[in-house]
């Protein structure tokens, strides 16, 4: 009877161990892909004008300006990373980092980091990042809000980065 009991808390103890994995590593999430589909920055905040009405100076308004855009991703584990890197600076003084067309490895609480290393060094964080959100997919077009006032000269890449194992999966140069 004994030997009955504790197979039975060798088996309970074994699957509980095999759920802490699973819910861990996700392993699913290698061949289950994420689409995010977040509409372009531009476009949701331009405005519709009056053609015939041009406004006057005095009566400029200010509109979402593109500062920035690339395309050259370095990838670092899970496969190749592509798609272009967007920063926009909006009327209000904040930044809206935009992923699009992008295509990379899915995976476990992936994040959005700004970093102060280049892209080409960022095998590992270091100290110094800001984490902008979770990555909304790892498939598609997303938009990630930079608080205003932020100091972006300080930040030398985007970087997508899974938290829970710290692996950085890709960078892209903000320069």
């Amino acid at each position: 009877m004994r030997r009955r009991g504790g197979a039975a808390v060798i088996a309970v103890a074994g699957v509980l161990v095999l759920v802490a994995a699973l819910v861990a590593f996700q392993p699913w999430k290698l061949w289950v892909d994420d689409k995010a589909s977040d509409a372009d920055v531009v476009a949701v905040s331009e405005p519709a004008r009056p053609r015939a009405a041009e406004p006057s100076a005095a009566q400029e308004r200010k509109v979402t300006e593109k500062v920035f855009e690339g395309r050259h991703w370095r990838s670092y584990s899970h496969g190749e990373t592509s798609g272009k890197v967007k920063l926009y600076q909006q009327p209000d003084g904040s930044h809206v980092l935009r992923l699009e067309d992008l295509s990379t490895s899915n995976g476990p609480d992936l994040k959005v980091v700004l970093s102060d290393k280049p892209y080409d060094q960022v095998a590992e964080l270091g100290p110094d990042y800001l984490t902008l959100a979770t990555l909304k997919g790892n498939i598609g077009d997303s938009n990630y809000t930079v608080t205003a006032g932020t100091d972006l000269t300080k930040y030398k890449s985007a970087v997508i980065w899974c938290k829970r194992f710290d692996a950085v999966f890709a960078a892209i140069s903000l320069a």
